[in-house]
């Protein structure tokens, strides 16, 4: 259009309209009854931090460090105070830290990981001394693109062998891979959900490009062909083959397709594939595509009956089951971005939220 010509120009307006509506909804507030609230920066990375007011009400000596989503292109400590607020509140953990990570087009992979690692290393560092924290007991958390990070964090360290290890991760309908933009979940929003929810394919595809360090100014072709799996290289084909096996799926995902919506592939453009393939085939920015899921911390997997991202939650939480980790699944009949504006008014959206921290709250007390 002419307000908006491209891509970026359209990114900063989408930018400006979520703080615009995260002050409305998400004001931060000066002063809480049961938290002590701050923002500051840790290891040049600016956070979010929450600690119970009354040290006595602490359910545990654990900590969350949580990460935020918005196709690692938006999202802020600020648009999310509502939800992670709410979550340090439930937790009543010592310590509830949210990340403020970089985001791309300005900083892309793996920018945004490095920016999650150095606050968990903070946390592990000076969380004890700080805080009163057992470093044995931080979970991880994320929704979406923060689900994404999350894993890769968890991934990434277990690699590593580093202690000590985490001890749960907590993945809110997160952004495991873009080696298969035709799932299941992608074709039932084609047929039932276009215009209907907070992510649709073609902004992913501009989201997941960005965060490669595509310039999707100069190639907005680019973007499109992603959805149509127009950017797989061979080798990617094959990695996401041996990492989605989507007969592992519950049949009631399956049925939700009918003959009608088989997949719409396209030719790849040789350009794309090539710069692609390394990053789909790389487990730190596509998790699902690790071969090895053994060593992984306990793991909730949240997904989203209505969402794009469905069928990956729930691959990955059979994967890991099959590597031998303790995961857990939850399905909801909701879309994408049920908790980030918890303010609203929205009974269901609390009840979810309330048996996420259930469950994180019943790990961090019995570690």
């Amino acid at each position: 259009s002419r307000l908006c010509p491209n891509a970026n120009c359209m990114l900063q307006w989408t930018r400006w309209s979520l703080r615009l509506m995260s002050w409305t909804i998400n004001r931060q507030p000066e002063y809480d009854s049961e938290l002590l609230m701050e923002t500051t920066h840790w290891d040049g990375v600016k956070v979010r931090v929450y600690i119970p007011r009354d040290e006595t009400m602490s359910h545990s000596d654990g900590a969350i460090v949580y990460m935020h989503g918005g196709g690692l292109v938006f999202g802020s400590t600020e648009m999310y105070e509502s939800q992670t607020r709410t979550m340090a509140r439930l937790a009543r953990t010592r310590l509830f830290v949210s990340i403020d990570y970089r985001l791309a087009p300005e900083t892309v992979f793996p920018g945004q990981l490095e920016d999650c690692e150095r606050v968990l290393e903070f946390v592990i560092a000076n969380g004890p001394r700080q805080y009163g924290i057992d470093p044995n007991k931080i979970v991880v958390m994320g929704d979406s693109a923060g689900g994404n990070l999350a894993a890769a964090i968890a991934q990434r360290r277990r690699n590593r062998e580093t202690e000590p290890k985490i001890l749960g991760q907590v993945l809110l309908y997160p952004w495991l891979q873009m080696a298969d933009m035709q799932t299941y979940s992608y074709r039932y929003w084609y047929r039932e959900m276009d215009g209907l929810s907070f992510l649709d394919p073609l902004s992913l595809g501009y989201y997941a490009l960005w965060y490669a360090g595509v310039d999707v100014n100069a190639r907005p072709d680019f973007a499109l062909a992603v959805t149509v799996n127009g950017h797989l290289s061979d080798t990617a084909r094959s990695v996401a083959a041996k990492s989605m096996d989507f007969a592992a799926l519950p049949q009631t995902f399956r049925d939700d397709v009918n003959g009608s919506d088989s997949p719409r592939t396209e030719q790849p453009i040789s350009e794309l594939a090539d710069y692609m393939e390394p990053f789909l085939t790389n487990a730190s920015f596509a998790p699902l595509m690790a071969t090895d899921l053994s060593g992984l911390p306990s793991t909730l997997v949240v997904s989203c009956e209505f969402d794009l991202l469905r069928d990956e939650g729930a691959l990955y939480a059979h994967r890991l089951k099959q590597a031998g980790n303790v995961s857990f699944s939850q399905s909801y009949g909701c879309s994408k971005g049920m908790e980030t504006f918890f303010d609203l008014p929205m009974r269901f959206f609390q009840e979810s939220l309330g048996e996420i921290m259930l469950w994180t709250n019943k790990l961090l007390r019995e570690a």
